[in-house]
């Protein structure tokens, strides 16, 4: 038996979901306030990861913006990707079959640590705190044993925060760290608030 995520955590995840309830814009309903230009600037790079059509798997999907954003950004790339969610919020996964509603049967409730896919995924993306750093290794461990196709990708990102000068998590340096090897890299600028992706192959 794997251990149980923290109650604590469990709840944050809760709190989450309810303060981007209350948002009407779904950026901000994404967990985002900083406006459409950064947006896109800080989460296009999680296409420089794709290399060709597949399923998208989003991992802490909230109201599926993020992966309508994908689908449309990476059609301008030539890229056609299938989109699937993942959440805790069970409200938010509503929110996101009726934003994408040809593909509701593809977002499911549940987290990344003890969700028991019934398939496998060409590309499965994550923000890093999805998890708490505690549970990140194995966490990644076992999305890429169970979630991640063979020869797809995982995805690992993470954000900072601009108005707190607070830089993104080194999750390369953390992975590598952990005896992962991460394939590639993508940033954003070079700024507190800039993203940082890692994808692994």
């Amino acid at each position: 038996m794997i251990r149980a995520l923290p109650e604590g955590f469990l709840q944050e995840l809760g709190e989450l979901e309810a303060a981007y309830l209350r948002e009407e814009d779904p950026i901000r309903q994404s967990g985002f306030s900083g406006g459409a230009e950064r947006w896109r600037a800080e989460r296009v790079p999680i296409l420089d990861a794709i290399r060709d059509d597949g399923d998208l798997l989003d991992v802490g999907c909230a109201n599926g913006y993020l992966l309508e954003c994908l689908l449309k950004w990476g059609g301008e790339r030539g890229l056609t990707l299938t989109p699937h969610g993942l959440d805790q919020g069970s409200r938010l996964t509503e929110l996101a079959k009726v934003r994408l509603p040809e593909y509701a049967d593809n977002f499911h409730v549940g987290n990344a640590w003890d969700w028991q896919p019934s398939r496998k995924y060409r590309y499965v993306y994550m923000l890093y705190d999805c998890l708490p750093v505690g549970y990140l290794a194995d966490g990644v461990s076992r999305l890429l044993e169970r979630v991640v196709a063979p020869k797809g990708r995982l995805i690992v990102g993470a954000y900072g925060s601009k108005s707190d000068s607070v830089p993104p998590f080194d999750i390369s340096g953390f992975l590598e760290s952990e005896g992962f090897t991460v394939s590639g890299n993508a940033e954003r600028g070079r700024r507190c608030g800039t993203d940082n992706q890692v994808r692994l192959a």
